[in-house]
This record gives C-alpha cells, structure tokens and sequence, in this order.
C-alpha cells in the first residue's frame, strides 16, 4: 500500500522511553524535519520502566518541545495543531491517543510495538518475549482504531536466548530499531511511504501483566522461575518472593550445576561463601546472585522461601485469639 506524502514532511514526535529516544536520534540522523516533540514529564513517570526524559535532547537539537501529563489534554492538542504536522511518531507511551489528537496529522500516525505484528498485540510485550511466548520485532506501523492493528510500516527481528534478560532485550530492541529506521526513512524524507496491511487471522493478543504476576512459585523447576526472573528483571518490577512475611525481590539468577542435594522446595539447601546460595526448586536447584530485600549473607541452610498461606493463616488465627482473650480478661 503506496502513500504518496510530501516530501521531507513536518515530523512530531511523541514519547517517554528509551525506544522513544532511539526514534528521535534516527530521524535527526536522516535529517527529518522534527518540528515539535512531546516528552511525558518526570513527575508522571514514577511508574514507568526505562523512562527517558527527551527535554534535553530535543532543544539542544534546536527542536521545540512541550511536556505532558495526558495526552490528549486540550493544551497538548493545542500544541499539535499549532505545528500543523504532516506525521506524528507515537513511540514508547502507554496512553490511548483520542480521535481529537488523531484526526490533526495530515498523514496519519506512526506507531511502535516491540514484537512481530499481528502476533503479540497489547500491553507487557517485553516480559511476555522473554518467557518464550512471542517473536520480538521492531514494528513500526501506521496507527488506526484497533490495538497495533494498523498497516506495517517497517519490521526487524530480534531473537532472544535463554541468558538473556529485561536489559539485555532492550539493547536488542533498540539495534532492531536502528535497522527497521535505516530501512525506511531516506523514502520517507523523499515523501515515499509504503504499508503493508497486517493479516487479521494471524492476530494474537497479550493479557496485561502486573507486579504481582512476578511472584515465584518454588514448586517449578529451575528453568521456569530463572526465565521469570529474566523475563521481570530491572527496569521491570522484578521477581519476588518471602522470608517470612519480608519481601525479597531476586533480580539476578542462574540454574545450579549442582545435582546431588535434594531437599524441599523454597528451602536453602546450600549457603556458604565459596558456593553461594542454593535454593531446591521442583525441580533443580537455583543459584541466587543479586537479591533485594535482605543482606544474601544472612541467608541460611535451612531458611524457607516463599508464602506459606495456610502456615500464615494459622499464626494469624492464633494471634486473634490471643488478643480476644487478653480484651476478655481485662474487661473482667
């Protein structure tokens, strides 16, 4: 599918991650013509993962800039139409742009997601890649009323290996970005810009993922609680689980190479300075490296991770039935 555009169009860019700042780089690279960028502002980015603030960048190169909290508020529409832009990037932020922002490009809107479209629709794509359950690409497209449904634009691969996490991904993600921006941009300055409709019947989505889907569950083996880890590592809320009731977030892990110690799953069954700490799985040991929560030298043989509920349940039973008993006595 042929667009016939203008050539080197008015470019606005918006956006509030590193894929964001990668996107603007590439089309100051290529010399696109950048009128205006929009950067979520840092008091709105508590929650975000890999935030980027693009103020600097975007006045040092000369280009104007405006903060936002909601996009789709009437001062930042304002902003927009004032620019008249031909295109509008809208890479690396998790708000639904409105038919008001829409409809103001002459062109249409340019969006980013970060796996193979149409497989892969939706939100927490980065965790889900990492856990095996779809081809990460950087793919551009142009943005219509669906969810990443609109016609592909440009599309590069990445693989992802089983050593390879949150961070390392990321790095792959933005080289992705560079090949699937060098592969189309010189048309694009030229006013040439082609789509390709995605086929529907190949669409899959992902469900949301939150923090707490990061909580490990001991009964699995070695393998699948190291690919959580991976796949919820830093900038991602992380891995986590409990001493006690004392949360520990595990950031950093690898499959032990140990195979002669069996023991109860969640439990410490090694723990020393020369082999590090060793917990059973269901199957397999994990060797823990970087934990959050607690100093990994206090870690003991013999201490158990993980909630026991039922073990919670009763120690909160009991606990109640103390206090009823001492408000009983004191009131006789």
């Amino acid at each position: 599918m042929k667009n016939n555009i203008v050539e080197n169009p008015k470019i606005i860019l918006i956006g509030s991650v590193n894929s964001s700042r990668k996107t603007l780089e590439k089309l100051l690279e290529h010399q696109l013509n950048v009128v205006a960028v929009l950067g979520l502002h840092p008091e709105a980015a508590t929650n975000v993962s890999g935030y980027f603030d693009l103020k600097d960048l975007s006045e040092s190169n000369g280009i104007a800039f405006q903060y936002f909290t909601k996009v789709n508020d009437t001062e930042i529409v304002d902003f927009v139409q004032s620019k008249n832009p031909d295109l509008v990037f809208a890479v690396g932020f998790s708000q639904i742009i409105r038919e008001e922002l829409l409809a103001i490009p002459k062109y249409g809107l340019i969006g980013y997601h970060p796996t193979r479209l149409p497989e892969g629709r939706g939100r927490g794509a980065l965790a889900w890649i990492i856990l095996g359950k779809v081809q990460g690409a950087a793919s551009f497209f142009k943005m219509d009323e669906g969810m990443d449904s609109g016609s592909i634009w440009s599309q590069e691969n990445y693989e992802v290996n089983d050593n390879d996490d949150a961070t390392s991904v990321i790095h792959q993600i933005l080289k992705a970005i560079d090949k699937a921006l060098d592969a189309v941009l010189p048309n694009l300055k030229k006013g040439i810009f082609m789509t390709t409709p995605q086929d529907e019947s190949k669409a899959t989505y992902l469900g949301k993922r939150n923090p707490e889907d990061g909580i490990i569950d001991w009964k699995q083996s070695a393998a699948s609680i190291h690919q959580l880890i991976r796949a919820t590592t830093k900038p991602l809320p992380g891995a986590y689980t409990y001493l006690g009731t004392k949360k520990l977030v595990i950031w950093n892990a690898s499959i032990s190479e140990i195979k002669n110690h069996l023991g109860v799953a969640g439990r410490i069954v090694i723990a020393d300075a020369a082999q590090g700490i060793h917990i059973q799985t269901g199957e397999g040991l994990l060797k823990i490296e970087n934990i959050e929560g607690i100093e990994i030298d206090t870690l003991k043989v013999g201490n158990t991770l993980g909630f026991n509920f039922e073990k919670e349940y009763f120690k909160l039973s009991e606990r109640i039935a103390t206090i009823e008993n001492q408000l009983k006595n004191g009131n006789q």
